[in-house]
C-alpha cells in the first residue's frame, strides 16, 4: 500500500471520528440545555406563596433503595445523587455507543483478533475468487458449445 493510500485511509478514519464527536456534543449540548430548562422550572415550581399551601410531608417506603443524603453548605441544598442518578449522568446512549465502540476498535485491534480477521478476509476473498473462476469457465463452456476438432486449424482461423 503507497503511502498515498495510508494518508488517505487515516484522514477519511479521522473525519469520521469528527464528525461523531461533533455528534456527541451537540447531544450532549441538546441534553444539557433540557437538564437546565427543568432545573429551572423546578426552581420556579418550589418558590412558596403565602396563598400556596404547605408541602405535603415525604415518606420514604420500601421501594426506595436509600434514604437522600441532604446537606445545607453556604444556604444551598446539596442532595447527594444515588448511584442511579451517577450511571445515568455519565453513561448517556451517546457515551455509551461511543464507549461500545471504542471497546470493539480495541479488540479488533489486538494482534490475535487482527490475524483472525485478516485470515477470514482472505478466506473469503479466496473463495469470491474461486466462484468468479468456476462462473467464467461455465459460461465459457456453454457459449463455445462443442470443442474444436483435434486438428487445430479451425481455431487459428486458416
Amino acid at each position: 500500500m503507497s503511502v498515498q493510500w495510508v494518508i488517505l485511509v487515516v484522514t477519511a478514519v479521522l473525519a469520521v471520528v469528527a464528525v461523531v464527536a461533533a455528534v456527541v456534543t451537540l447531544r450532549a449540548l441538546r441534553q444539557i440545555k433540557a437538564v437546565e430548562r427543568e432545573a429551572r422550572e423546578d426552581r420556579a415550581a418550589l418558590v412558596v406563596t403565602e396563598s400556596a399551601p404547605a408541602p405535603e410531608p415525604v415518606t420514604i417506603t420500601e421501594e426506595a433503595p436509600s434514604a437522600e443524603v441532604v446537606r445545607i453548605v453556604e444556604g444551598r441544598v446539596i442532595v447527594q445523587p444515588t448511584q442511579d442518578q451517577l450511571v445515568a449522568a455519565t453513561m448517556t446512549r451517546p457515551a455509551v455507543r461511543l464507549n461500545v465502540w471504542a471497546a470493539g476498535i480495541a479488540h479488533a485491534l489486538r494482534p490475535e483478533s487482527r490475524d483472525r480477521i485478516l485470515g477470514l478476509m482472505r478466506r473469503e476473498y479466496r473463495g469470491r475468487k474461486r466462484a468468479r473462476q468456476r462462473a467464467a469457465r461455465a459460461a465459457a463452456r456453454a457459449t463455445n458449445g462443442p470443442p474444436p476438432p483435434a486438428g487445430g486449424r479451425d481455431w487459428v482461423g486458416s
